[in-house]
């Protein structure tokens, strides 16, 4: 059986191993190098406005306590295309949310600088990073659960998280079970929960990011199970950027099944994915029954 990680000590003894030979640093060199990478926002847990506004009251008041994460690299690591690969590079990892603040307010800040081999490590990083945070709605560490399976399965370049190691095989090959089995064990849920947090991760990741914080932050409301329905539609071109649009991607009908009546497919089709949804949101045992009866017709249809 797999031994349980405790991502608490992973994170502490990950940090201790980075930061043991670094200092504080307030090279102004430094700080004011720092890049914010888009595609590592969708780590970073958005804050209500109530709790960005209580946070910059507090640095306003207090200043800027906690040090800024940043991954000292060189471009040709972000970037193999680089003009120039030896450049320095800083990258934020976490405090994206005070950096803003003292940005906003000209307050002052510390850093702490941290290594990295890759830009996939960091993603790992920062992945553990949340869901060792205790502050996380249930929505949210739904959605850095489906982060970690989708970030993990057949990974090749990930860090060994019990001996910090780079590892140069796929995550599966090396590890009894497949990667959600594993990561079941690890947060002591279903197998099947965290099949549904990885579709629930993909769908978010099909927004654009407002939206996707404004779900997170519960702002705007939206069925899991819509967000779970979007993860299967592999054609959009551009993100999503409201919830009628969302609603409408996912009610679409996919593409006739060859059978003796495709019309019907597509209208038993749309009336599953409304039914299904509205069963979601009402937790209601007559939608089961129209649940079944969908089924059956579609069972007659493939007859």
């Amino acid at each position: 059986m797999a031994k349980k990680i405790n991502i608490g000590s992973l994170i502490a003894s990950k940090t201790k191993e980075t930061f043991s030979n670094n200092q504080l640093i307030n090279s102004e060199s430094v700080k004011n190098n720092i890049q914010i990478i888009e595609e590592l926002r969708v780590f970073i847990p958005p804050l209500g406005v109530d709790e960005f506004s209580q946070l910059e009251s507090n640095i306003i008041k207090n200043g800027c306590r906690d040090a800024l994460t940043v991954w000292e690299t060189t471009a040709g690591v972000i970037n193999s295309n680089s003009e120039n690969p030896s450049a320095p590079q800083y990258i934020l990892v976490d405090g994206h949310n005070r950096y803003e603040i003292c940005q906003k307010n000209s307050i002052s800040f510390s850093v702490q600088l941290m290594s990295f081999g890759s830009l996939q490590q960091v993603k790992e990083y920062m992945i553990d990073l949340q869901l060792g945070r205790r502050n996380l709605t249930p929505e949210q560490v739904s959605y850095f659960r489906g982060l970690r399976f989708l970030n993990e399965k057949n990974e090749i370049g990930r860090y060994d998280r019990q001996n910090h190691a780079v590892q140069n095989e796929p995550y599966d090959s090396t590890e009894k079970g497949d990667t959600a089995e594993r990561l079941s064990k690890e947060f002591n849920v279903g197998r099947s929960t965290i099949k549904r947090d990885a579709a629930f991760a993909k769908g978010l990741n099909k927004l654009d990011t407002e939206l996707r914080n404004e779900i997170l932050t519960g702002k705007k409301k939206v069925s899991k199970g819509t967000i779970q329905a979007l993860a299967n539609e592999v054609t959009l071109e551009e993100p999503i950027t409201s919830i009628e649009q969302l609603e409408s991607t996912v009610s679409k009908p996919v593409a006739s099944v060859a059978t003796k009546d495709g019309s019907a497919f597509d209208t038993h089709y749309q009336k599953l994915i409304k039914t299904a949804n509205e069963f979601y949101q009402n937790k209601d045992k007559r939608y089961l029954a129209e649940l079944q009866d969908i089924i059956n017709k579609f069972e007659g249809l493939l007859s």
